[in-house]
C-alpha cells in the first residue's frame, strides 16, 4: 500500500518513523498535540539545557499530566512530553541502548523480528556516535549525536571505582552489547544542547506534513478498517483520511486512543515500568563536579543475581537536585544516587480517559521485586560509604538501614518510592498481545502502534533510545511488507 500514512505523536518513535517513511516516498502526515520550536535556540529556550528536567515535571508548559498510583497509598503525579520530540525533549538526555538480553525477551514474546541481530541495523542507523568510530555495532552518520562525558570528573571516577570494588565489571561501552556493568552514560547531548528527535531528525522531515498543536481524539474506522483520524486543532474538530494510521503517542496516550477508537483487547494492561528510589547524600566541603553540561554521568547495571535476584540500575548524579530540576548550574545541596528495579515482575495498567486515576503502576506488588529493591538499596548504601567515595561523601540519609530490619527498610522505600517514567507494554506485541510483531493491531486493518507500548516488558535501561529504535524498526518493517 502506498496511500497516506497518518502518524499520531511526534515523539521519540513517531518522528523517526515519519521521517523514514517519507524518505522512502510515502505520503506522511504527522500529528502532534504540542508545539514545534523550530531550531536549537528555540528548543533551548523552551526546554532548557540537556542536563535539566525542568520542562518535564508536572506544571510544565510542554507536558501531559496524569494522576497515578505507584502502589496503594502512594499517589503520584506523572508528566510526559507534549511537544515536538515528545519526552526526548524534556528528559535528562541519557541515551542507553536496550541490552541484548532485553531483545531476547522481546523476541521470545513477539518473534525473531525483535532479536538483537534483527534490530542492530536500526540501532546503528539512528546514531552518530561522537566517541567511537563506525563499527559493526555503532553508526557514525545517523541523526542523533551520542557522546559520553565525565571520564575525567573525580566524582564520576569515584562512583565507577566504588562499583568495581563491589564486584561490578567495567563496561567501557554501555551501548556495545557486552556484559552489564559500570560505565559512562551515553547521552544524546553535545554540551548543553539536548538532541531530541525533533531537532535531530529535522533535516529528514522535509517530505512530512506536520500538524502541530493538533490533538488526536480517536481513530476513524469503517467496520474493521481504520480510515483516518479525528483531531482538534485551533478549537475546531477535523478529520484526516488515511490508508494507514500509526499510533506513536506513547505508552500512556496510545492505549487511551485505542480504547477511544473501540479497540479493547488487552489494551492498557501489562504496564511495565521501573520502580525507583533515591539515596540523597551530602558532599564534603569543597567537593563539586568539574562538569557544567551533565547531571547524570555514569551508571552501574548489575544483572539478575548480581546484587539482587532481579537486575537493578544505579544512576549517578553529579549535581544537586535543584540544579537538575531548576536548571541552575551553581545550585548547592544534596546529590542523589537513583536506584531502579530494572527487571520488575510487577505490572500495572493505564485506564480509560474518563477515569480519575489514569495510571496504576502496581510497583513492588510482586514479593521478588520488594526483595530485590531492598537488596539494591543496601548495596547502594555500601557504595556511597565505600573507600572510593569516602573523600567525597560527607553523609547520606539512609541512617542505619543497611543493617536494620527488613520492615524498617521497606517502610523507608515506600515513603520515597518513585517511578523512572519508562512506561512500556500497554499495547504489547506477541501472540496473545494487542499487536503483532509489525505493530499491526489485531482485529483492525490499517492500524498500527509504534512506540514503547509495543515492548512486552520494559527494557532494563532507559526507554529514550528504545523509543527511537522502535520508530526506526517499525518503519523498516512497514517498508519491507
Amino acid at each position: 500500500m502506498n496511500g497516506r500514512v497518518v502518524v499520531v505523536g511526534a515523539g521519540g518513535a513517531g518522528i523517526p518513523l515519519a521521517a523514514r517513511l517519507a524518505g522512502a516516498g510515502r505520503e506522511v502526515v504527522l500529528v502532534e498535540a504540542g508545539g514545534r520550536p523550530a531550531d536549537a535556540a528555540g528548543r533551548r529556550a523552551a526546554f532548557g539545557p540537556a542536563w535539566t528536567v525542568r520542562a518535564g515535571i508536572p506544571g510544565g508548559a510542554h507536558v501531559w499530566e496524569y494522576d497515578a498510583l505507584l502502589q496503594e497509598g502512594r499517589p503520584w503525579r506523572v508528566a510526559r512530553g507534549r511537544a515536538f520530540g515528545g519526552s526526548t525533549a524534556v528528559n535528562g538526555a541519557y541515551f542507553q541502548r536496550p541490552h541484548p538480553t532485553d531483545f531476547a525477551r522481546w523476541a521470545d514474546a513477539a518473534g525473531p523480528e525483535w532479536s538483537y541481530d534483527a534490530c542492530l541495523p536500526a540501532l546503528r542507523r539512528l546514531e552518530r556516535d561522537l566517541d567511537l568510530e563506525e563499527t559493526p555495532v555503532h553508526g557514525a552518520d545517523g541523526p542523533v549525536p551520542v557522546q559520553r562525558i565525565g571520564g575525567d570528573d573525580p566524582l564520576t571516577r569515584g562512583f565507577l571505582d566504588a562499583a568495581v570494588d563491589l564486584g561490578a565489571v567495567r563496561e567501557a561501552d554501555k551501548n556495545g552489547g557486552g556484559p552489564s556493568g559500570a560505565g559512562l552514560l551515553p547521552r544524546n547531548a553535545v554540551g548543553a544542547q539536548r538532541w531530541d528527535t525533533g531537532l535531530a531528525y529535522a533535516p529528514l522531515l522535509g517530505g512530512v506534513e506536520v500538524l502541530a498543536d493538533a490533538e488526536a481524539l480517536r481513530v476513524i474506522r469503517r467496520g474493521d478498517r481504520a480510515v483516518g483520524v479525528e483531531l482538534v486543532q485551533a478549537g475546531e474538530i477535523r478529520t484526516i483520511g488515511a490508508e494507514e494510521v500509526v499510533l506513536a503517542a506513547g505508552a500512556i496516550e496510545t492505549p487511551r486512543l485505542l480504547r477511544a477508537s473501540g479497540v479493547d483487547r488487552m489494551v492498557g494492561e501489562g504496564l511495565s515500568d521501573h520502580a525507583a528510589v533515591s539515596i540523597a547524600w551530602r558532599p564534603r566541603a569543597g567537593v563539586a563536579t568539574t562538569l557544567r553540561d551533565a547531571a547524570w554521568t555514569a551508571a552501574w547495571n548489575p544483572p539478575a543475581g548480581g546484587v539482587a535476584e532481579r537486575g537493578v540500575e544505579y544512576l549517578f548524579a553529579v549535581r544537586p537536585g535543584d540544579s537538575i530540576v531548576g536548571g541552575d548550574p551553581d545550585a548547592v545541596g544534596a546529590i542523589e544516587l537513583r536506584i531502579t528495579l530494572a527487571e520488575p515482575d510487577s505490572r500495572g495498567r493505564v485506564s480509560a480517559r474518563e477515569e480519575a486515576v489514569a495510571i496504576r503502576y502496581g510497583h513492588l506488588a510482586a514479593p521478588a521485586d520488594r526483595r530485590a529493591l531492598r537488596d539494591a538499596v543496601r548495596t547502594g548504601i555500601r557504595l556511597l560509604r565505600s573507600p572510593a567515595l569516602a573523600w567525597a561523601v560527607d553523609a547520606d540519609d539512609a541512617h542505619g538501614l543497611e543493617t536494620g530490619e527488613d520492615a524498617a527498610l521497606d517502610a523507608w522505600i515506600g515513603s520515597r518510592l518513585g517511578t523512572a517514567l519508562h512506561a512500556s507494554g500497554t499495547a504489547a506485541m506477541g501472540e496473545r498481545g494487542v499487536t503483532d510483531a509489525h505493530g499491526r493491531v489485531r482485529g483492525m486493518r490499517g492500524l498500527r502502534v509504534a512506540d514503547t507500548s509495543l515492548l512486552p516488558v520494559v527494557p532494563t535501561r532507559g526507554t529514550a533510545l528504545a523509543a527511537v529504535m522502535v520508530g526506526e524498526r517499525i518503519a523498516e518493517l512497514m517498508l519491507a511488507e
